[in-house]
């Protein structure tokens, strides 16, 4: 353990040096403000949440600044990547690392917002004469599963459990990332301020596409995408001119004569990223165009 212990010192310094010098690897504490994306405040009395595969590890409504713990011995990992221009830099979280000592064990606990269960790795697996199992449900010692990709996959969990993960106290580090909800839910509304589960919980089935649409009949209008499924708040509504991180957008264009005059038909195909299935495909007359009027006299030359 001293060894690891030694080699990890020299990793975390070697870490801090480049991060002074302008390296690719950032490490913060899990305390100070994270820009995490794929989730936003809507309004002032709930929040909405992006799930499953919307989300990446550690981000959406699991992000570490929204896990209630006991001690605060954690750093938050992440590696700066090149963006695809090559000019562009991405933050990319690669996990939570528990660093010593520590007197007393440290929990990370949250409550699951619906049924699914959670997916993680963690190494070395945390033992302890005062800690006879490392992953609690609603303050309970329970069973988990390492699947052959080795991962650690929790039971399934219904709306409103607790999950808590426990450290053993010491001086052994330990890295825990990869951690992902999986579940059919696309995404949850969440009232903070509720007094029951079954009001601070709101699930959304349905998946982006059901919230993809034309803000008006008249020609020219661009799809839009609402964030939180409720049209009367305008503040977090996307235009999709092209694809997004969500969608794959697509439009095909014809001339068509409508009426004695030329319209320009434009087709909108979009597809949910998400689940390939999702799909919306809608035709509209774009613009009119001009008429151009070819004379003899012309045809001629």
């Amino acid at each position: 353990m001293t060894r690891y212990f030694f080699r990890f010192l020299q990793w975390r310094c070697a870490v801090s040096l480049l991060f002074w010098a302008g390296g690719a690897i950032v490490l913060a504490q899990t305390g100070t403000p994270a820009v995490i994306s794929s989730s936003s405040d809507v309004g002032d009395d709930y929040m909405y949440f992006d799930l499953a595969c919307n989300v990446g590890p550690f981000s959406g409504y699991f992000q570490p600044k929204r896990w209630e713990r006991t001690e605060d011995h954690a750093f938050q990992v992440s590696t700066m990547i090149e963006g695809a221009n090559n000019f562009e830099r991405v933050t990319e979280m690669t996990g939570i690392v528990f660093s010593g000592p520590r007197s007393l064990p440290e929990s990370w606990s949250i409550e699951v917002p619906t049924s699914g269960y959670l997916s993680f790795r963690i190494s070395p697996v945390p033992k302890g004469l005062d800690l006879p199992d490392f992953i609690q449900i609603n303050n309970k010692n329970t069973n988990y599963q390492v699947r052959s990709d080795g991962l650690y996959y929790s039971p399934f969990l219904q709306k409103g459990d607790r999950f808590t993960l426990c450290i053993p106290p010491g001086r052994e580090l330990f890295h825990w990332s990869e951690l992902v909800f999986h579940t059919n839910f696309s995404a949850v509304i969440v009232r903070p301020s509720a007094s029951t589960t079954d009001l601070r919980y709101a699930p959304i089935e349905t998946g982006k596409i059901q919230r993809v649409f034309f803000p008006t009949d008249e020609p020219g209008a661009w799809p839009v995408f609402d964030q939180d499924g409720d049209r009367t708040t305008r503040f977090d509504q996307i235009e999709l001119r092209s694809s997004t991180d969500i969608f794959d957008v697509e439009y095909t264009d014809e001339q068509v004569l409508k009426g004695g005059e030329y319209v320009l038909q434009r087709t909108f195909t979009i597809k949910e990223k998400c689940r390939r299935a999702n799909r919306m495909q809608r035709q509209r007359d774009w613009s009119q165009l001009p008429l151009i009027v070819t004379t003899e006299w012309q045809r001629k030359r």
